[in-house]
């Protein structure tokens, strides 16, 4: 169980990574002014991003600059901000947003750790494309993590992400292929076996 949300804590680095196009650098009073004025999701998951990792932004002392001071330290990660923007930029279809915030609620950062709205999230940005959260659930239902285990499930997101050629996607893919085949091929062999019972065949 620790070793899985260890994962998943690298699976949100992963996918803050990749979705904030390599390190792309943020001016914090430019997107808090487009998140709040213009309502801007794109703007909004950027100070979500800021506020999880402030390598992000291009003043360190940003939570200083919300805060109304001027000199601050880096900051650490300010989880219960970064699930607030995180959820803004969600509620108006920012996918990226919405795997991040699903990701907080695994992890518990900024938040209780709640798998159900976190695989609420997820979906939502699975169903729209996101292979990052395509694996993630995947993952979920494989081992029945928060969620009652289910390898048609796990089968059926770890393929969606492997067509998208998503990191390990392929491989896990083929091992849960295995377990759902033998799954099926034991519900035949039942199923037979009871009408060979019934009609008193054997």
């Amino acid at each position: 169980m620790l070793k899985f949300l260890a994962k998943l804590s690298l699976v949100l680095c992963f996918s803050i990574a990749a979705n904030a196009d390599q390190q792309t650098l943020f001016d914090f009073n430019q997107e808090y002014q487009k998140a709040t004025e213009q309502n801007d999701a794109e703007a909004q998951y950027h100070l979500g991003l800021m506020y999880t990792d402030s390598s992000y932004t291009k003043k360190r002392q940003f939570k200083g600059i919300e805060d109304g001071f001027e000199q601050q330290s880096k900051a650490q990660p300010d989880y219960i901000k970064a699930k607030e923007w995180f959820e803004k930029a969600a509620n108006q279809g920012h996918i990226a947003a919405q795997h991040s915030l699903a990701l907080l609620y695994y992890n518990g950062q900024g938040t209780k750790q709640n798998y159900l709205k976190g695989i609420e999230w997820d979906t939502k940005a699975a169903k729209k494309g996101d292979a990052v959260a395509q694996y993630t659930l995947a993952t979920l239902y494989y081992h029945g993590t928060g969620v009652k285990q289910n390898y048609f499930k796990a089968k059926q997101w770890f393929a969606k992400a492997a067509e998208q050629n998503y990191s390990d996607a392929k491989d896990h893919l083929a091992v849960v292929t295995k377990k759902v085949n033998a799954i099926v091929a034991k519900q035949q062999a039942k199923k037979k076996q009871a009408n060979n019972n019934d009609c008193g065949c054997d």
